[in-house]
């Protein structure tokens, strides 16, 4: 074999091997930076992607994504799934001056790469921090009781905010999830008296509505009965004087029939002497 063939070979080999660099893979939900000599170029999308060798770098990425992640993608990779985010528990002031933990969730998801990998040093660091201050102006704006009650309020104005403060990085906040609030112990145990006070008063109450609608109808029975009773001697009374008056009457008939009979008895008697004599 020639030197010249040699040599042929070794350049082909070499562009080869150039060109094999060249070729980059991006999985899907993943996106790659490509800097060309230290300055950005072009971001690379899923799938099968060319790149000039050398001159062209696939920027280190790893501060970027979420490093609490349990399937981490490469360092020189961009993750542009949803992530998650567990915010340590925080403690912070209510309007009236209650100190209690808070327990947060926050769903991102990056959606310009670019922007999360300039603007920022560290998001996911930023993106902490930030909820941090967040969940204490959110509670120190509400007092004890709103804090409690309004969950879903809160978890919105903390999404709002963190989105808001968050789009010039290129990332989006999804939801914001408060998954839990614990108020102080001695706070928890006079709540705890405060509820079984309220649910003993309630039982009283109940228990004295219920005695005062039986008095109510006892006494309504007692009313309905003694209406009864005297509708029922008026009813006996009634008829009797309509017993005595229709006897009356009846032998008052009898006798003026019985007057009548006689008279009736003496005509006809005198009448048999007229015609004898």
């Amino acid at each position: 074999m020639s030197g010249f063939t040699i040599v042929l070979l070794t350049i082909i080999a070499l562009f080869a091997l150039l060109v094999l660099k060249g070729v980059t893979l991006v999985a899907q939900g993943q996106a790659a930076i490509i800097e060309r000599l230290g300055k950005y170029r072009t971001t690379l999308e899923p799938g099968l992607n060319f790149i000039v060798p050398v001159l062209d770098k696939t920027r280190d990425v790893r501060s970027v994504n979420n490093p609490f992640a349990k399937d981490r993608v490469s360092n020189k990779r961009v993750d542009l799934r949803e992530q998650l985010l567990n915010v340590e528990k925080l403690d912070v002031i209510t309007k009236d001056n209650v100190r209690m933990e808070v327990d947060t969730l926050v769903f991102y998801q990056i959606m310009e790469p670019f922007k999360s990998v300039y603007e920022i040093n560290n998001p996911v660091r930023g993106i902490d921090e930030l909820s941090k201050t967040t969940v204490r102006n959110v509670f120190g704006e509400m007092d004890l009781d709103q804090s409690l009650a309004s969950r879903e309020d809160s978890n919105t104005k903390l999404r709002s905010v963190l989105d808001e403060a968050t789009d010039k990085w290129g990332i989006k906040v999804l939801r914001v999830e408060i998954q839990d609030i614990k108020p102080p112990q001695d706070l928890v145990e006079t709540m705890k008296k405060q509820m079984t006070a309220e649910r003993e008063r309630r039982e009283k109450v109940i228990q004295a509505e219920a005695e005062k609608r039986e008095s109510i109808l006892l006494a309504e029975g007692e009313n309905k009965s003694t209406i009864l009773r005297a509708e029922a001697a008026k009813q006996d009374s009634i008829l009797r004087a309509e017993g005595k008056a229709k006897a009356t009457i009846l032998s008052r008939e009898a006798e003026a029939k019985g007057i009548q009979m006689v008279e009736e008895a003496k005509a006809k008697g005198f009448d048999a002497v007229r015609d004898s004599l």
